[in-house]
Formats: structure tokens, sequence, C-alpha cells
């Protein structure tokens, strides 16, 4: 009897929190937290760090400019949420002020501004001779460019920055994605800006009259014509337009670059002259609304997904499919697709006859 109480006695008095193999585990388990504790501080730490450093970084670096054989280079412009005009004239210092004069911009890289949300105008003075493509990436809020006169390189044209040669617009460089929200504002009464000294009334309007016009704006939409001596649709140089309904192309145009009129989504029509010859890289992509599709048969090159997501049933083409075989290089999934179950081409019809549209 007292060997069985004993027996119980040492069952009763065992404790786990003296077991040996038991504590080690703890011991790690402390170590283990106390390793997580500081990994947490320690990204914490370097977040808020990069932020600041980039916040540092975008106040020191608002203008950078480089020196080329040419002359000056806009080399980067971070803007700040009061940059409502970038001017791209003379070396200035960070804040945008105090031009020099005797230093004058000759030219802008590719992605100077970049994804910009805050710019509502570009000024570009008469000493600009080069602007490459994409130097204006997807400003999203422009209203409008300025171009000083006596520039013989670049001119507006109806809201449209064109390159130009001779005195004629070649190319198309810069179609403003909010052009259609001046053209509202000025059918409501307002005096669109001719200079940068007018701007801060024309925006002052807009300011005050803000519900008016975005009501009217909800339902505006506008046709661009391109001059007749136009060659060559920039790249990227109507892409993300909100308003626009119809582009027309003159009769001599020869080429189409990539992504010119990559989200117009609310563009209806497209009609290629026949002089056409390339069309580039989602040079249509996601421009739903338009409906036919027709190629003439001077063709040569159609880049990879340039009509995806179109809203064309099918794809005519003058050329027959032997010509087109031996004659028309064809990018990957150039043609719309249509989801059915899956995704799928829609047909390419070919020998076909323009429509009277």
């Amino acid at each position: 009897m007292d060997s069985q109480r004993d027996l119980s006695n040492k069952v009763l008095l065992y404790d786990p929190m003296f077991d040996a193999k038991l504590q080690e585990t703890a011991r790690k388990r402390e170590k283990s937290k106390g390793r997580r504790i500081f990994l947490i501080v320690f990204i914490i730490v370097s977040v808020v760090g990069s932020i600041w450093v980039s916040f540092f970084s975008l106040e020191r670096d608002r203008y950078v400019y480089k020196e080329t054989d040419n002359g000056i280079m806009l080399h980067q412009f971070s803007g700040r949420e009061d940059d409502k005009i970038l001017f791209v004239d003379y070396l200035r210092d960070e804040n945008g002020q105090n031009p020099d004069t005797s230093k004058p911009v000759t030219a802008v890289r590719e992605y100077a501004v970049n994804c910009n949300e805050t710019l509502r105008y570009i000024y570009i003075s008469e000493t600009v001779e080069k602007i490459e493509n994409t130097s204006f990436f997807t400003v999203n809020n422009l209203y409008g460019i300025f171009v000083e006169e006596g520039n013989e390189h670049y001119s507006v044209i109806d809201g449209v920055l064109y390159e130009m040669e001779n005195g004629k617009p070649i190319k198309s460089v810069l179609s403003p994605q909010k052009r259609g929200y001046v053209l509202v504002a000025e059918l409501l009464g307002a005096k669109s800006p001719s200079s940068p000294d007018e701007v801060d009334a024309f925006l002052k309007y807009c300011e005050e009259n803000a519900e008016e016009i975005n009501k009217a704006y909800e339902e505006f939409r506008y046709t661009v014509t391109l001059p007749v001596t136009v060659r060559v649709l920039g790249q990227l140089s109507f892409a993300y337009n909100e308003k626009l309904k119809e582009l027309v192309l003159p009769e001599g145009l020869e080429e189409i670059e990539e992504m010119a009129m990559f989200r117009c989504w609310q563009m209806e029509k497209i009609d290629f002259p026949s002089t056409v010859q390339k069309i580039g890289s989602d040079a249509l992509s996601y421009c739903g609304e338009i409906k036919y599709i027709y190629i003439p048969a001077n063709i040569v090159d159609i880049g990879h997904h340039a009509f995806y997501s179109c809203g064309a049933e099918q794809v005519n083409m003058e050329l027959s499919e032997e010509e087109v075989k031996d004659k028309v290089k064809l990018g990957d999934d150039w043609a719309p697709e249509k989801r059915n179950v899956f995704m799928k081409q829609v047909p390419v019809l070919y020998n076909q006859v323009k429509e009277d549209k």
C-alpha cells in the first residue's frame, strides 16, 4: 500500500517545467521570437528610410539636365503637386526657376516625363530641336502644349504636337490626353490659354465650374483630322485619349508606330489610307469600340497585338491570302480576339472590297 502511494506521488510530483528538453525548446522559441521582432523592426525602418530617400531624391532631382554634343537635354522631370506647367526652354534650378538664357535646352530624352499626374501644360521653346519618342510618357492630365513661335522643328496644330520639316507637319508627336476637357470648357464659355501667362486664369475657371464641365465631359466626344502632309503617326502620340471618337488619317500616311492609339477606348472609327505600309505593335490595342477594320493592299508589316481587344468581328484585307503570306510580315496575335469559351482570333477575310462607311 505504501509502495503504491509512493508511486502515485512520483507521478503527481512530475512538472514539465523541469523537463530539460522542454526548457531547451522554450529557450529556442524565445530566441526565434526575438529574431522575428528584430526582423520586423528592421523591415519597417528600411521601408521608412526608403520612402524618405525617395522623397528627398524627388525633391533634389526635380529637373535633371545632361550635356550632349548638340547642347543641353532635359533628361528627367520629377514634378510636384503644384507643377502645372513644364518649361522646356533653358537650364533652370531645381525649383524650375531662374532660367539661364545662355544655356538653351535643345532636346528632350525619352521618358523624361514619366506617368505624371500633375502637369496641365508643356511649354517648348524655339531652341528645342529634338523630342525623342515617348519623351512625355502618359502625362495623364495634360490639357495642352505651347510651342514658341520661331521653332522650326515643332508646332501645335489643333491641339496636337507635330514634328515639322520645311514648314510642314510630317509626324504626330503628342495629343494631350485631356484635350477634350479643354474643348468642353471652351464650349461652356472659357477662353483656353494661348500662352503660359493665361494658364492660371483658365485653371481657375475650370475649378470654379468643375461640376458643369465634368457633367458635359461625360458625354463629350471629338474628332481629330491630321494635316495632309503627315506621313507618320508617332509612337504613343494619341494613346490613352479619353474622348477621341475618330482619327481621320490623310492619304499619304505611311506608318503607324507602336501603340499610336493604344487604349483609345471610345474611338469608334479608323479608316486606313491606301498608302499605309506599316501598323506597329499594339497600335490599336484596347480600342474596343472599333467595329470595322479594313487593311489596304500596300501593307507590308503588322506588329504583334496590333488590334488586340478591338471590337471588330472580322478583319478585312484587300490582299489575297497568298499575297499576305508572301508580302506581309505579321506579328504574333496581330488580329483581334473574341471570347467564346476561350479567346479566339476573329476571322481574317481576303480579297475584300472596302465598304463605303
